[in-house]
């Protein structure tokens, strides 16, 4: 599986390794500009995983949130269609799944609910885990939130 790392005002890492992807999520700080990551699989349609957040002075906390996107595939890993997907976002095993909050990025924020704001243990252990083998860790619930990211997809077609 070949990768590239992407940042917001980084530039891109071809084939990046653990230390390129710990550099740039240790970068996280929307305040100095840097407030998404992604890792993806390099072609039309791979599955990534991607972060946003840093820290938050409001919050006096680094604050993130992790969405990760994976392709249907056929039984020789080939992506059946562009539109056989489903997106996730990570979250803690705990209450507060139904309550809403934000994690801000650069200039925006993502919504979400309280246990999917995340630590940056999380967020490394998660990239980790794609780097590796393009697995979901199973000790954080994966919420599908594909209709929300259809909707805004829908929202900026128009």
């Amino acid at each position: 599986m070949k990768l590239v790392l992407s940042g917001e005002d980084c530039g891109t890492v071809s084939s990046p390794n653990l230390d390129d992807t710990l550099y740039l999520l240790f970068e996280l700080d929307p305040a100095d500009g840097t407030g998404f990551a992604c890792l993806a699989e390099i072609g039309d349609f791979g599955d990534y995983v991607q972060v946003v957040g840093g820290y938050d002075p409001e919050a006096n906390d680094k604050r993130y949130c992790v969405e990760r996107r994976i392709y249907a595939r056929s039984h020789d890993d080939r992506v059946v269609s562009p539109y056989d997907y489903d997106h996730l976002i990570a979250g803690h095993r705990h209450d507060g799944a139904a309550t809403e909050t934000s994690v801000k990025t650069n200039g925006f924020k993502v919504d979400c609910r309280t246990n999917e704001v995340l630590f940056l243990e999380d967020v490394i252990d998660i990239f980790q885990a794609f780097m590796q083998a393009r697995d979901l860790p199973r000790d954080y619930e994966w919420r599908s939130n594909r209709a929300e990211v259809d909707l805004i997809g829908k929202s900026h077609a128009n």
